[in-house]
């Protein structure tokens, strides 16, 4: 990948996570309860617009990085080892549309659900995307021998 698709993806992934998480505490552990009953984090409208702002980015460079990186090292047999970008790509289809889904869903137990697919889905591609940058970074080191 060259440089500035690399550095659009660490922001878009930075500002998509950042604002995610951050959404989510005030979401579910920023509610403060005043004289007229619970009030919602004075944050959480800001960082909710911002992760839906920062997901069709988000959304736009994992098409870009599937089509530059992910799928030629599929089909060309990649690195072994690297699960962590395999596991990313099961993780990110589900994160999109769990995304997409919870916006439009109407009823309030199934918006529940698509957001708790959508933060399960968040965490696992973090995990995953955070192991496959230390072992690419790993993997530099040697420099280009790939590890057990």
């Amino acid at each position: 990948m060259s440089r500035p698709v690399r550095i659009l993806f660490r922001w878009s992934a930075a500002a998509s996570t950042a604002t995610g998480l951050g959404y989510g505490w005030t979401r579910y552990f920023g509610a403060r309860m005043t004289e007229f009953g619970p009030e919602a984090h004075p944050w959480q409208a800001g960082l909710q617009h911002a992760h839906v702002l920062a997901g069709p980015v988000m959304v736009f460079i994992l098409g870009v990085v599937a089509g530059l990186h992910a799928l030629p090292a599929y089909r060309g047999g990649g690195v072994p080892g690297r699960r962590t970008g395999v596991l990313v790509g099961v993780a990110a289809p589900v994160l999109v549309l769990s995304g997409y889904l919870v916006q439009v869903a109407v009823a309030p137990g199934l918006r529940a659900a698509f957001a708790w697919v959508h933060g399960g889905a968040a965490l696992v591609a973090l995990a995953a995307g955070l192991g496959h940058l230390v072992r690419a970074a790993r993997v530099r080191r040697n420099g280009g021998a790939t590890l057990g």
